[in-house]
């Protein structure tokens, strides 16, 4: 595709679809002609990009918030034509390639009840596909084009636009483009670049920025002081609801619903899986690293997928200091989780060996923070980091006081989120199944390498009897050989039962009681969680979701009897195996590909 402008407009309203850019001195200055087209296109953005790159584009809201237009500066306000009192929707997002390359990322502040009447508050689909999905006639104004910050620091490309339907401005855009897709060359000798003076003004500086300061963070996570206090940014992010405060029914419900879309290929889970010992360091500390591992995580697969993350996390067995939980809560978003979110994301990065992994990972680092930082009085519409739920076992103590029953008769097990059944037998389990099968919550059950079809049907029976879509997840943890081999007969006895089940791959090696110290490999993590996705489209089976067993402590670091280093898949020493944080996050990768070649294009 040519990208050429229609020449010089006179004064006055463009015809319909035209852009308004009649300035062309600032985009003279950029070196390449390829550069100059597409600042200068009068079309919609992403068709030309998808031209450029011959390629379809997605669209990823990183989030999306309403806040009131007195936080704007007046660079935004007096385009749009807004008074102080005024809402304004203020999204940020990217559009990506289906190869995951992020191509532009997006600074878009629109009036409030125009984006509600013309499709511009969807998060789903790109602005400029739904105003041409509608039949929309619109115009633009350029305002300025220039250079800003890529998420990872370099220079890139930029201009900013006011979009208009009729006479009535709808919304503020500023564009940034990939430097290794739209060359950044600038003629910055011609004259002072001023900043672009567009986020809300006690946000400043801008995403771009706030990136920037993370990756000049200090690298080692364990160096962190908890009391120290930060002087990079006064926000703070919204405060997740930790595992200590009982789950309301709704909660339940809602999660409920969620599992439901995943087990229709709407949506995918993620669930983590730690150790209780919280011994040797701070309890501060490694809760902020299980919740940052948590987030990165979700945040590759959402990246990946554009679709929901339904993020699960294992309570602890036995609670910990409830302070730390507060002081968790109460960091600031410039220091814990983020900035451990951002070092993860970088470490995984550099650990990979394929160049695509490599570079999602980084693309994800860089835009983390941007969809973390709210803006000031924002009321959240959309956000890419899921709140994450808890699990536990149910209790069978008859003292329990975590669970009550509801004004509609229905019977709750406030203590979590989703219901964990492990694969052991005994009273106590079948206990566990009774408080598991008459509680609201949904349920998850662990399949161990001896699970028989008939299992399955009792399952279904037991736990679900109502057949009612997103109660029963089960999660099969079979062995890399069980996989491949027995898998199939599950799924078919599940669809046999007409039951709608949630199937959560556990590609961990089934624990055994033994008292020599037991040894896997990270490679055949990664082949059971192809095993698992290939029997699924096998069978024609959806991928709900992976779960995954991991600490920061996983790997000892010592070397052999032979004062070498053994590599980190040999390196295990407990019995009950984990992977570390940055194995983690490349089996989420994994699964990300493979989800991704399972999903209907």
């Amino acid at each position: 595709m040519t990208i050429t402008h229609t020449g010089t407009e006179p004064p006055g309203d463009c015809p319909p679809g035209g852009s308004g850019f009649r300035k062309h001195d600032e985009i003279g200055r950029f070196g390449h002609p390829l550069t100059r087209m597409l600042l200068a296109s009068d079309g919609f953005t992403t068709p030309a990009l998808a031209a450029i790159l011959r390629t379809d584009l997605h669209v990823r809201v990183l989030r999306q918030d309403d806040i009131s237009a007195g936080r704007l500066p007046n660079t935004v306000t007096d385009a749009l034509g807004v008074a102080d009192s005024d809402r304004v929707l203020v999204r940020r997002s990217c559009l990506v390639s289906a190869d995951l390359v992020t191509v532009s990322v997006n600074y878009v502040v629109a009036v409030r009840a125009g984006a509600a009447a013309s499709g511009m508050d969807d998060v789903r689909v790109p602005i400029g596909t739904g105003l041409i999905a509608r039949g929309v006639s619109q115009r633009r104004h350029l305002l300025r084009t220039g250079v800003t910050r890529w998420p990872d620091g370099r220079l890139c490309a930029a201009r900013a636009y006011v979009m208009t339907l009729g006479d009535r401005p709808l919304c503020y855009i500023r564009e940034s483009f990939n430097p290794d897709v739209i060359p950044p060359d600038y003629d910055a000798t011609a004259g002072a670049d001023p900043p672009w003076a567009d986020e809300p003004l006690s946000a400043r500086p801008g995403s771009f920025a706030v990136a920037n300061r993370l990756f000049a963070a200090r690298e080692s996570s364990d160096s962190e002081q908890p009391g120290a206090k930060s002087t990079a940014l006064p926000i703070r992010t919204r405060r997740p609801r930790h595992g200590t405060e009982l789950p309301h029914p709704s909660e339940c419900d809602a999660l409920t619903a969620d599992l439901a879309r995943a087990a229709r290929g709407e949506g995918f889970v993620l669930h983590l899986d730690g150790r209780d010992d919280l011994s040797g360091g701070s309890e501060i500390t490694k809760l902020a690293a299980r919740r940052a591992l948590m987030y990165a995580a979700a945040a590759v697969m959402t990246h990946g997928l554009g679709a929901t993350t339904i993020t699960i996390e294992r309570a602890a067995k036995r609670h910990g200091d409830p302070r730390a939980a507060a002081a968790l809560d109460g960091w600031p978003a410039d220091r814990l989780p983020l900035t451990l979110c951002v070092h993860l994301l970088r470490r995984a990065a550099d650990r990979s060996p394929a160049p695509v992994r490599r570079d999602l990972l980084r693309a994800v680092s860089g835009l983390l923070p941007v969809a973390a930082i709210a803006p000031p009085g924002a009321g959240e519409l959309h956000t890419w980091l899921p709140r994450p739920r808890v699990s536990r076992e149910p209790s069978v103590s008859p003292g329990a006081q975590q669970a009550g029953r509801e004004p509609d008769g229905r019977w709750w097990d406030r203590s979590a989120h989703l219901l964990w059944l492990g694969d052991r037998a005994g009273p106590s389990a079948r206990g566990r199944m009774r408080v598991a099968g008459r509680a609201g919550n949904p349920v998850a059950v662990t399949l161990g390498p001896t699970t028989t079809p008939a299992d399955i049907e009792y399952l279904c029976r037991t736990l679900n009897p109502r057949r009612q879509p997103g109660r029963l997840t089960l999660v099969p943890q079979l062995g890399l050989a069980r996989t491949r081999d027995a898998l199939a007969a599950l799924f078919a006895a599940a669809a046999a039962c007409e039951t709608p089940i949630c199937w959560v791959c556990d590609p961990m090696p089934y624990p055994r009681i033994t008292r020599e110290r037991s040894t896997f490999r990270s490679e055949d993590v990664v082949g059971a969680i192809g095993a698992f996705f290939h029997a699924c489209r096998a069978s024609g089976t959806v991928p709900g979701g992976l779960h995954l067993r991991c600490g920061p402590d996983a790997v000892l670091d010592a070397p052999d009897a032979h004062g070498a280093e053994q590599p980190a898949a040999q390196r295990r020493r407990r019995g009950e195996p984990g992977l570390d944080p940055v194995e983690t996050l490349l089996c989420v990768v994994a699964a990300l590909e493979l989800r991704a070649e399972w999903s209907p294009r």
